[in-house]
């Protein structure tokens, strides 16, 4: 993504400060529709396209295997996020240090802002989950990516996860990296780079949660066309289930890019605080032919109602973890407006790393004040779940008291 300065030292500033804490949406992520971008509104939603694939048979005798063209739908919105600022009319030319007081607070707020939007409309798309102690998560996350593609791999983790690893003593290594994007934060592990990101969620498992997880079967699986969600209704779970768990349905396995079995099981997670064991989860395609999600033991399609009165498996265990994402590249989208339009203010525009800030400034001349507010304007987000996962590690010595 090229980098183009325009005019205006000030945005020049905001642009570059933002790039250095955006990680999360420009590292590994592609721009797939920024040329479409025109004629978008605020809110609207594009469609991203995730192709059939047929399936392979031995033989000559093609009888009964054909199968149509089937296009699964990914839905994202356009955000728009802003940050803006009084000052003083004389301030500029007195006391403000405009790299210190203004771009280093304001750049990070606007894109920090974004990228926590767009972190909590990740969290459960994510197709595997690995749950454990020190590395093993990690590890395995990286070996089930790896065995489904050979695409780069980059990784967002909480920055206790370091601390963790720390305690065993094996934590990450920081690289050198050119300190204005902050690539290559974090040492690689199995080809994988792996950055901080403060944004993920924290679990606290209680006992009697664990407990309950341990027994508990499903009730129903309920897909409703259109709705923003699924939902995994479990029997046997009282307790309120945090935002972000794992859980595992037997004989339930995740697919690989294009839609075969893979040998791990399939992870629901919950998109929020889930209670009376009514879990929300991502909406699954479970009916696809090479766009399916899930699958049974056998590679075969399931159906929601295949799900009823199976029992939870590997359910996570009572204590405090830390979360990451690890994905392959591709599988996040990012793209930012290059244009806006604003009729009585200088405005003035800035692209670093892909990130497009654009600046609107007017001037209140009966209370002599700047009004500065920066804008920015984003597609961004996960539009491949099979190729990304979704990592707990657990703290053995929590600092928090687990009732």
């Amino acid at each position: 993504m090229a980098n183009t300065f325009v005019k205006n030292r000030k945005t020049d500033l905001i642009a570059v400060r933002a790039a250095e804490v955006a990680g999360y949406l420009t590292v590994g992520s592609k721009s797939y529709f920024g040329s479409e971008l025109v004629g978008k509104r605020n809110g609207d939603e594009y469609d991203f396209v995730v192709r059939d694939a047929g399936k392979y048979v031995r033989g000559k005798d093609i009888t009964g295997q054909s199968s149509n063209l089937v296009e699964r739908k990914v839905t994202k919105k356009l955000q728009y996020g802003n940050v803006m600022i009084d000052t003083d009319f004389v301030e500029a030319v007195t006391d403000v240090n405009w790299d210190k007081e203004i771009a280093i607070p304001n750049g990070k707020a606007i894109i920090e802002g974004l990228t926590q939007d767009v972190i909590n409309d990740d969290i459960g798309r994510q197709n595997v989950a690995f749950v454990g102690i020190g590395w093993s998560p990690l590890t395995k996350a990286n070996g089930f990516l790896r065995s489904i593609s050979s695409e780069a791999k980059y990784g967002f983790v909480d920055p206790m996860i370091d601390s963790i690893l720390a305690s065993s003593g094996r934590a990450f290594t920081p690289v050198t990296a050119d300190p204005l994007y902050a690539k290559g934060d974090l040492t690689k592990d199995g080809a994988t780079e792996y950055r901080f990101q403060q944004f993920l969620p924290q679990l606290v498992i209680s006992e009697e949660l664990a407990d309950e997880l341990a027994s508990a079967t499903v009730a129903s699986y309920t897909q409703t066309p259109g709705a923003s969600a699924d939902v995994l209704a479990l029997s046997g779970v009282t307790e309120t289930i945090p935002a972000g768990t794992p859980l595992f349905v037997e004989d339930v396995y995740a697919t690989n890019l294009i839609g075969n079995k893979t040998s791990t099981l399939k992870a629901f997670i919950a998109i929020e605080d889930a209670t009376a064991g009514s879990v929300k989860v991502r909406p699954v395609d479970l009916a696809g032919q090479g766009t399916k999600e899930a699958c049974d033991k056998n590679g075969d399609a399931i159906t929601a109602a295949s799900f009823a009165s199976k029992k939870l498996v590997n359910p996570i265990k009572a204590g405090v973890y830390y979360t990451g994402i690890i994905r392959l590249n591709g599988t996040m989208e990012f793209d930012t407006l290059k244009k806006t339009d604003w009729s009585n203010a200088d405005l003035t525009s800035n692209a670093i790393e892909g990130i497009t800030v654009h600046t609107a400034r007017a001037v209140n001349v009966e209370k002599g004040e700047n009004k500065t507010r920066w804008n920015v304007t984003a597609l961004a987000g996960i539009v491949e779940p099979r190729g990304v996962a979704y990592v707990c590690v657990k703290d053995v010595v929590p600092n928090l008291i687990v009732q």
